[in-house]
């Protein structure tokens, strides 16, 4: 169920041990990288395919799909606040 994902140490909140987080390994994120340079929406058949492909769980792969979506988008907006800024820099106020 776990194949290709490395374990963290465990985190302990309040004094007991939680469940060990699990990183993706290089080949899948790199496979999941080239999946959303294809298209950054996720189809529920391509979620899937891509689980069982990578050895995940679709929801790891819908979750993964998500974060990298929010911060596409966060790299555009901040794309298009920097030229907004030049551009309004370069026209006088007046």
């Amino acid at each position: 169920m776990l194949d290709g994902l490395d374990e963290e140490d465990s985190i302990e909140e309040g004094g007991q041990a939680t469940e060990k987080k699990r990183r993706l390994s290089m080949h899948q994120v790199k496979a999941l990288e080239k999946n959303f340079d294809v298209g950054n929406k996720l189809e529920p058949e391509k979620k899937v395919k891509l689980a069982e492909e990578l050895g995940l769980q679709p929801r790891q792969v819908a979750i993964w799909f998500q974060n990298r979506h929010a911060l596409w988008k966060t790299n555009v907006l901040e794309k298009d606040y920097a030229m907004l800024k030049a551009n309004r820099e370069k026209e006088p106020l007046w």
